[in-house]
């Protein structure tokens, strides 16, 4: 009888007493470590995972930076203002991740929504002045007009679904309006385009399609909203729409 070689012993007891890693709530339904995991390697079966792990590592490493700049900053190698422009960049990033955790938390279909009658006005004042501070550091000029706008929708998928397209019109530029329209209910969220002649640089129109834009499609799909987007040579919209079914008369809640 052949004996397996010491390596592959040691692998054979490898896989029987190894534990299955425990599973992150960004974890889509084909998880990689299921019972498929013999299969062979699809994307389309494994992009959850895949995009978990490259969130796991965006966050380890913007972390990691984030902690080397407050020693070099305790050390005086680096200036107050240096070190806040790079950990800005170190945010964003980190905000990226989160981003995509999200589409894959809400697109893994595990997730459940508890819908609750919410004005959406409301819901994006608080938004916004959570982050006064960050918008007010950034230089964003933000106008307002936000009229009273209830729906039935979780509330916590509200608040992200403004924060999403509110970063995703940052994305263009500093110059933000937000809207609500009750008639039609629709949220307008716009962005003034930078007017200097010739080509941009920075933000520009390749940013439409960022993770914003795909988390802003995803709350808005496992919210049973839809979003459109229209460009003009001025200004860069986001428009969700909000179903009558979902749009609300103040004085009745739906059946």
């Amino acid at each position: 009888m052949n004996r397996p070689s010491i390596p592959d012993a040691a692998l054979a007891a490898t896989k029987l007493h190894a534990s299955r890693p425990r599973r992150r709530w960004s974890d889509g339904p084909q998880y990689p470590w299921s019972p498929a995991t013999d299969d062979a390697w699809a994307l389309a079966t494994h992009w959850p995972a895949l995009a978990g792990v490259l969130c796991e590592e965006v966050a380890r490493g913007s972390g990691d930076a984030m902690r080397e700049i407050d020693r070099m900053l305790a050390l005086g190698r680096m200036s107050r203002s240096e070190a806040m422009n790079v950990r800005r960049m170190l945010v964003s990033m980190r905000a990226c991740g989160v981003a995509m955790q999200q589409v894959v938390r809400l697109g893994s279909g595990r997730w459940r929504a508890s819908p609750d009658r919410v004005d959406l006005a409301t819901v994006a004042r608080a938004a916004i002045r959570d982050r006064q501070r960050e918008l007010a550091q950034g230089g964003i000029e933000l106008g307002l007009d936000l009229r009273s706008l209830n729906v039935w929708i979780d509330v916590a998928v509200a608040g992200a679904l403004i924060g999403a397209a509110l970063d995703w019109a940052l994305s263009f530029s500093t110059k933000v309006y937000v809207k609500t329209e009750p008639v039609p209910a629709r949220i307008v969220v716009r962005a003034a385009l930078p007017t200097a002649v010739g080509p941009r640089t920075g933000r520009n129109r390749r940013m439409n399609d960022n993770l914003h834009w795909v988390l802003l499609r995803q709350l808005a799909a496992s919210s049973r909203l839809s979003v459109s987007r229209s460009s003009s040579a001025a200004t860069e919209s986001a428009v969700i729409e909000i179903p009558s079914a979902i749009a609300l008369d103040s004085r009745r809640r739906p059946g």
